[in-house]
């Protein structure tokens, strides 16, 4: 348990301390969602590939007050490439035990609400609709297992304001996450629409 305890205060330095961006990152486009060939040949068909399904990418590596990269670190966007403004995801991350552990995340204009399982427990709303953070310090509160991909951060709170324009979106991310610079940073090619 002191180990647990020992972890989690370091995560929590990480996502308080100030940052800045390390080196200037560029979008990439992730693989392309496409149908299960199993399914097509039982269908008789070829497989459905949509750009529908594209998304894209942004990882971002960070640096501290003196310039010296947290190799640790990573801040990751991902966004539909046909759906502007629509489901965008920022999570923080840190490299524990060889792989990337997400300890914070916002979500902005999600397509479905977020369930809070633990809303009596700790005075959360039952249900958030819209934009919202899963801060780390409510989901520390329920120690290592918040932080287990099958928990998925289960506490989550509502943003002041939705976003109106990517650059809302990487000030909301700045100020929640302690980086400098993430405003300046190049929104997504949304099918040629730039917010």
């Amino acid at each position: 348990m002191i180990e647990s305890g020992k972890k989690l205060e370091e995560w929590r330095h990480l996502i308080e301390q100030p940052k800045s961006i390390f080196a200037w990152p560029s979008w990439k486009t992730q693989k392309v969602v496409r149908e299960n060939t199993a399914k097509a040949k039982a269908a008789e068909r070829q497989p459905f590939y949509s750009v529908a399904a594209e998304r894209i990418e942004l990882l971002i590596q960070l640096m501290d007050e003196n310039d010296i990269s947290i190799e640790i670190v990573r801040i990751r966007l991902q966004a539909w490439t046909q759906r502007p403004m629509e489901d965008i995801t920022a999570t923080f991350e840190v490299l524990h035990q060889d792989r990337w552990v997400c300890i914070s995340r916002i979500d902005f204009a999600p397509s479905a609400p977020h369930t809070n399982v633990n809303w009596r427990k700790f005075r959360l709303s039952p249900e958030v609709n819209g934009s919202h953070i899963h801060l780390y310090e409510d989901n520390a509160k329920l120690g290592d297992e918040a932080f287990k991909p099958s928990a998925n951060l289960p506490n989550a709170s509502p943003l002041q304001a939705e976003p109106q324009s990517f650059r809302d979106v990487a000030k909301e991310i700045e100020q929640h996450f302690h980086i400098s610079g993430l405003s300046e940073l190049p929104p997504p090619d949304w099918s040629g629409r730039l917010l």
